[in-house]
């Protein structure tokens, strides 16, 4: 990247330009453990779709690498400039454009919060679903790396909800999606075929009533059977969470305020099963919790636990949501996320847990059950330093596991650069390698993710 580059990118109006000191060491890395910090020449950040296609266009012509971030909450090396060159900043762009109660869709930027979405869309009387863990992660990052969560399962992910996009392309055109088109060409794609400047989110009518119920099991097995029965049943719960009691019991005593059970008239929980049943109103949760305590007395858990005001519900969800800011308490600590198959969970949860039982360092675990995404953590007492190989060495042992088991190593947090050697072979990358061919075909956008030649 030359002066002459820089230069040109000065000279679009409104656009901010940080260089050499003015760039924060955040844009140099996400949330991705142990990752390596890279620098980029410059940092832009937009506010407008015309100063991200003058960008481009730019960028395009002079050959200059343009990786894009949002709030950089990534776990996957996806918005980290691996081969220099610009960050493309869109926080700036965070302007929620319009809401259509009538049609049900929600028009905004790229920068918006995941959180303020989901407040907007209450403010209407609506609903939009998709509910990866973290809510500061911006709507853009989620379409870019088709985010999921705990209501996957019923409500599907980011892409079941984006309704059309307009997007710049890697020469600076700009043009405008429809729903399956859009969906086809960003969502999922990571940012390497084309930049997402606007989106219209579909949303759907907010529930009426729910209900939160926790389900303490002794036995792990137990707990996994019993959540295959319920995915199987007609309760269709909106969230169905597995949660390791080693995992329980680790983030209690870390944020010291213990929500799950860790025992049960005595005897230790081993796993919980978290879910929400909802229904029209109060009246129709009430009698589905009658229903199922009725179905819960042939799935040999401890007791049922109810969270039924929104105090309770607020707790469940923060203690949950407590799971990964609580590992920032361990000495070292290495997370793998992979999806598979449901009826596999219990396959690839045994075995990470018999690698740390070999290594001599703990594995704690959670999963949405009815998706198939597992979380699981690696945790030791041993410096950073020294735990960094044998961290290198589970994280891969257990996504090559999760491959010979049917399932998707990249997880829910996308390829980036991180999860791309177990990203290549697949379907998917054969079909986004081809489209970036034929829409980037310099190889300036995200490069060093997702797919190679770039």
């Amino acid at each position: 990247m030359t002066q002459e580059t820089i230069s040109k990118l000065r000279q679009i109006s409104g656009l901010a330009v940080l260089t050499g000191e003015q760039i924060g060491a955040d844009f140099c890395h996400d949330e991705l453990p142990g990752s390596e910090s890279y620098a980029p020449e410059a940092v832009c950040e937009a506010s407008s779709t015309q100063q991200v296609s003058e960008l481009l266009r730019i960028c395009s012509c002079d050959g200059v690498p343009v990786t894009v971030r949002g709030a950089g909450t990534g776990r996957a090396g996806g918005s980290v400039p691996v081969k220099g060159g610009v960050v493309l900043s869109l926080r700036g762009m965070d302007r929620i454009i319009a809401v259509d109660e009538a049609a049900r869709t929600m028009t905004l930027q790229p920068g918006v919060l995941l959180q303020d979405v989901k407040a907007e869309a209450e403010r209407h009387g609506l609903c939009y679903p998709p509910d990866p863990g973290e809510k500061t992660a911006t709507i853009g990052g989620n379409v870019s790396t088709n985010a999921s969560g705990p209501c996957a399962g019923k409500y599907g992910r980011t892409a079941d909800y984006v309704a059309g996009a307009e997007i710049v392309l890697a020469d600076g055109t700009v043009t405008t999606l429809g729903a399956d088109e859009g969906n086809r060409a960003v969502v999922g794609s990571e940012g390497v075929l084309a930049v997402v400047t606007e989106v219209t989110l579909r949303l759907i009518e907010a529930p009426g009533a729910s209900v939160m119920l926790l389900l303490p099991f002794a036995e792990s097995g137990a707990a996994l059977a019993a959540a295959a029965k319920i995915a199987a049943s007609d309760f269709e719960p909106a969230v169905l969470e597995y949660m390791d009691g080693a995992l329980v019991e680790f983030s209690g005593k870390v944020t010291g305020n213990p929500v799950f059970p860790t025992e049960a008239d005595g005897t230790p929980v081993e796993a919980t099963l978290m879910l929400t049943l909802e229904g029209a109103d109060e009246d129709a949760v009430e009698s589905r919790m009658e229903e199922f305590a009725e179905f819960a007395e042939e799935l040999e858990c401890m007791d049922i636990l109810v969270g039924d005001s929104l105090s309770m519900k607020r707790d469940f969800w923060a203690a949950h949501d407590a799971f990964h800011t609580s590992m920032e308490a361990a000495k070292s600590e290495a997370e793998v996320n992979v999806t598979l198959p449901p009826e596999r969970l219990g396959d690839i949860l045994s075995y990470a847990k018999s690698l740390g039982e070999q290594g001599g360092y703990q594995v704690m675990a959670y999963a949405h059950v009815e998706s198939g995404g597992v979380h699981i953590h690696a945790v030791s007492e041993l410096p950073k330093a020294e735990f960094k190989e044998a961290a290198e060495a589970f994280c891969d042992a257990v996504r090559t596991r999760c491959a010979q088991l049917g399932g998707d190593a990249a997880g829910e947090y996308g390829v980036g650069y991180a999860n791309l050697k177990y990203f290549k072979g697949s379907a998917r990358h054969a079909g986004l390698s081809e489209a970036k061919a034929r829409l980037d075909p310099a190889g300036i956008l995200n490069p060093g993710k997702v797919v190679e030649g770039c």
